[in-house]
């Protein structure tokens, strides 16, 4: 069942061009998805409904205004906060700009009661959202010419901690190829333990994270928040970077633009000899946001499609 609706969106190009990175996964089907060749409306997004786990779930697809039908075009997932919905993340990265994103396909999913699985405040007994993601997938794999080397995961908040939720679990995690959360809530990664809760598809797995050491509501240094206990931010960079491969002790480089007064600092650690797999912004007097220039010295969304066009399968 599909109920659609549309939203116009200005148009507009820009070039990026960038190095590609591999990364090491299982064999990829690289044929072309039975959703080549059929036409979309460029520049314009659309809520769509699929039935996962026996309820109707929503996301809402934005076509870019470069899109061919007959070319696999990339694909993004960006998952909104708690309380938030697919229209407020939307606005909120600018994904849908094609000044800020000018070649993926953007996706942006509606969590049941506005929360996503992996956080205290969830629900158990809601059907699973990493199946509402496969079946997604499956729905869009029909309906557009996707890039299945392609597939990146990005989110804010609760959204940000499904992301590294997905990005734990070998299904669906085997189909993208990098993440990026930002100011993200991750409470599993204190299950007991994380080193065996959290089971990557594949390493080295890319990933990126921006968060503000501001943030009062899930606190950059970690401990309590509103609603349970989360990681510091550093220590779960570093699990991941020993997840990848990176050795110790971890090679990084570290770049600090006026921290003090309202800069940020950014590590990146190199695995494999690849510099940048994993990287980090800590922005020093961001709260709880996403970054923008207007609220921080970096644009989050910027920088992670930068991020995911050096990463593909």
């Amino acid at each position: 069942m599909l109920s659609v609706s549309t939203v116009s969106v200005a148009l507009g190009i820009i070039a990026f061009t960038s190095p590609f990175l591999h990364v090491n996964a299982a064999s990829i089907d690289r044929s072309k998805t039975s959703g080549c060749g059929l036409s979309h409306q460029n520049g314009l997004s659309t809520d769509i409904t699929i039935q996962s786990g026996g309820v109707d779930r929503q996301f809402r697809v934005h076509v870019p205004t470069t899109y061919d039908p007959n070319v696999q075009t990339p694909l993004l997932f960006s998952f909104h906060g708690a309380t938030k919905t697919m229209a407020d993340q939307e606005t909120l990265t600018r994904f849908s700009d094609p000044s800020v994103n000018p070649s993926m396909i953007a996706v942006y999913p509606q969590g049941l009661n506005n929360t996503w699985q992996g956080a205290p405040y969830h629900s158990p007994s809601l059907p699973s959202d990493k199946l509402f993601v496969t079946d997604t997938l499956t729905h869009l794999h029909s309906h557009y010419c996707i890039d299945p080397t392609r597939i990146y995961a990005s989110g804010m908040s609760n959204g940000g901690g499904f992301t590294n939720t997905l990005a734990c679990s070998p299904t669906p995690g085997i189909h993208f190829a990098a993440f990026a959360p930002v100011s993200g809530a991750f409470y599993d990664d204190l299950l007991p333990p994380a080193t065996t809760t959290c089971n990557p598809a594949f390493s080295p797995l890319p990933m990126l994270e921006f968060h503000g050491q501001a943030d009062k509501t899930i606190p950059y240094f970690g401990g309590r928040s509103a609603h349970g206990d989360v990681p510091s931010v550093v220590g779960w960079m570093e699990r991941w970077a020993r997840r990848d491969g990176c050795g110790e002790p971890v090679s990084r480089f570290e770049k600090e633009e006026g921290f003090e007064e309202g800069g940020y600092k950014r590590e990146s650690w190199s695995c494999g000899g690849v510099e940048g797999v994993v990287q980090h912004y800590n922005i020093s007097k961001l709260g709880h946001r996403w970054p923008t220039m207007k609220n921080s010295p970096v644009d989050a969304s910027g920088r992670i499609i930068e991020f995911f066009n050096r990463h593909h399968k």
